[in-house]
């Protein structure tokens, strides 16, 4: 396991270190290495492109060596809408404030090499930037939209950059990290990070042994990624489309259900957790089956403080999920509810409407 209070001692920035370091950085780079964009404390973090690494030294001396960063591509990807240059460099984000231990941080670092190790036998450079690790892993790569397979899909060279960091570190990389052609910029080891005082030199923990592994290893699995995201796209387009303003992209969520689990009822709960519950937990949030169970016999115990349930309801709950489950049935519309149950129709509405009175909008 990498252990980060073990990792070499800082290094202090000079010209020297970092023209070494960045020579070790410009060796992931396939030739020609240039044209290509930089950005630095100076620049703000806008990018300015560059012709030689002097001219990369010249303007990373200009800022102190604060923020120093190379983009891992060059600057000619693609020209009006054609890509010209393939996904051969791999770069994944993971941040130490994701876990909520440093050991879980680390064994996630430690897991993702291995994992790489094994799938297809890379072994990337990693870097400590601050606060977090960066991994960078050259690999050889194709257009992806000039073979027939991906040729459907919508920009595929640049989608698979942000696959190839999700199923590398299994998930464990920053959310909020999404690289592409334009954006994927690399610091510079011996640099600082101006966004901590304390540890904020980029250090190399571990450097790339050199070898490209080639992009088929992750191509079936790609492929794969690509249709179930486009089967979440028609689903979402479905679900937009039934639910109309009554649904929440962000988050997956119906609004009007919502409010119908605020809201405890006497009558209507077998249909309301066959016709509206179980298929609202399992094929719109999502959710495991177990949770799903406990989250319906929640709502139904504080249903059961207006009027005692007659029946033990474990077993309708059960069946109803697992309807939902083996049939993909989606919930009833908030139309239709109106035509079964008027008096729960206007009853859930109030609530949204008093939600949207205390400032929740709910309904917004």
């Amino acid at each position: 396991m990498i252990t980060i209070q073990y990792l070499p001692q800082i290094i202090i920035a000079n010209s020297d270190n970092i023209a070494d370091n960045l020579d070790f950085i410009l060796k992931h780079f396939p030739k020609p290495i240039f044209p290509r964009t930089i950005s630095t404390m100076k620049t703000r973090g806008k990018q300015i492109e560059v012709f030689s690494k002097k001219e990369m030294l010249r303007n990373y001396e200009a800022s102190n060596f604060l923020d120093c960063r190379v983009n891992a591509f060059p600057s000619y990807t693609e020209y009006k809408g054609i890509q010209r240059y393939p996904p051969n460099f791999i770069f994944a984000d993971i941040d130490k404030t994701s876990f909520k231990s440093r050991e879980s941080f680390e064994t996630a670092i430690s897991t993702t090499l291995k994992f790489i190790k094994t799938k297809i036998n890379g072994q990337p450079t990693v870097l400590w930037t601050g606060n977090g690790c960066h991994i960078y892993l050259p690999i050889d790569g194709i257009i992806l939209e000039q073979y027939e397979e991906f040729s459907e899909f919508e920009r595929p060279s640049q989608r698979f950059l942000r696959f190839a960091e999700i199923r590398l570190t299994n998930s464990k990389s920053d959310t909020s990290h999404n690289p592409s052609f334009k954006s994927c910029m690399l610091r510079i080891p011996g640099s600082f990070n101006s966004k901590y005082k304390k540890d904020n030199v980029v250090r190399i923990i571990q450097k790339w042994s050199g070898y490209r592994p080639p992009i088929n290893l992750l191509l079936g699995s790609f492929h794969a990624y690509l249709i179930d995201e486009k089967m979440d796209e028609i689903k979402q387009k479905r679900l937009e489309k039934r639910y109309s303003q009554h649904f929440r992209q962000a988050r997956n969520k119906i609004i009007w259900i919502e409010n119908l689990l605020q809201t405890p009822i006497e009558d209507y709960r077998k249909n309301a957790v066959s016709l509206i519950l179980a298929p609202y937990f399992i094929n719109i949030r999502n959710l495991p089956y177990q949770e799903s169970f406990l989250l319906i016999k929640d709502w139904l115990d504080r249903c059961n403080s207006l009027r005692d349930l007659n029946d033990d309801f474990d077993y309708r709950i059960k069946y109803s999920l697992q309807n939902a489950i083996r049939n993909k049935r989606l919930p009833m519309k908030f139309e239709t509810l109106k035509k079964k149950n008027e008096k729960l129709y206007y009853l859930v509405l109030s609530v949204g409407n008093r939600n949207i009175s205390e400032g929740d909008k709910i309904l917004a």
